[in-house]
């Protein structure tokens, strides 16, 4: 046994994403223990109610993103926060710069873009990867952007470039504790583009990517500024969403 063998095995402590259980060290690289994993794989099966399809095949969203031109919604599963396995991976997330997790959750949203046949090309040549910039206060807290690291690791895996295209400004609530009809009213103004802008985004194919979407606020709100600077289309792409309202 090596000596970083040695180290990995008695002295490396990695824990599930969503129960916090030590992982044994033959499933060092996974996010989940085994039952998690279970839990987490039947969550991507659960039935939209709009569409009739799995949630991992659904690509219904909110009317927000409809009425500011989205292209579509893909999600990885639905979110509830009386739902442990989703609600304590979001968590974890949010508050832990974990490289194991944040691949996988990478790996499972390029999943359900590649399951898609009816999307548009989206390329290297074509398409660029942005992501919804996460609140000032959160980044200070946490010391880094969770929707920033799947970003990365979702260009990674696809192969398609990403770029920071939008600024989120001091000020504005926090959108977990508005009503859906606040969160709108609060996103008004909260973000600003990177300069340059256009150059990055005009006649592109987009994917918005924010870790969790629920009425689709702050993610309508991006939109709106790439589109204002060209950007071709936008996929909207997330790990969870709350149930949908219409295809």
């Amino acid at each position: 046994m090596t000596v970083s063998e040695f180290f990995g095995r008695f002295f490396l402590v990695r824990r599930c994403a969503s129960c916090r259980e030590l992982l044994p060290y033959d499933k060092r690289e996974e996010a989940f223990c085994d039952e998690c994993r279970m839990r987490w794989n039947v969550e991507k099966t659960q039935e939209c109610k709009v569409c009739g399809r799995s949630v991992c095949e659904c690509i219904c969203m909110s009317k927000v993103l409809s009425g500011a031109g989205a292209l579509c919604h893909h999600k990885v599963v639905l979110y509830s926060s009386g739902n442990p396995v989703v609600h304590n991976t979001i968590m974890f997330i949010k508050h832990s710069n974990n490289p194991r997790v944040t691949g996988f959750l990478a790996s499972q949203m390029a999943s359900v873009l590649a399951a898609d046949k009816d999307l548009p090309e989206l390329g290297a040549e074509n398409c660029v990867i942005t992501f919804v910039p996460r609140g000032r206060r959160a980044l200070v807290e946490n010391g880094f952007d969770q929707s920033e690291l799947l970003v990365r690791a979702l260009s990674d895996k696809l192969g398609i470039p990403w770029a920071r295209t939008l600024h989120r400004k001091v000020g504005g609530r926090e959108q977990k504790k508005l009503s859906a009809t606040q969160r709108v009213k609060n996103v008004k103004g909260l973000f600003k583009p990177v300069e340059g802008l256009d150059k990055i985004v005009g006649g592109k194919r987009i994917i918005l990517v924010d870790d969790i979407v629920t009425t689709g606020a702050s993610m309508a709100a991006c939109l709106s500024y790439l589109t204002r600077a060209g950007a071709r289309e936008t996929v909207c792409l997330s790990v969870a969403s709350t149930q949908c309202e219409k295809k």
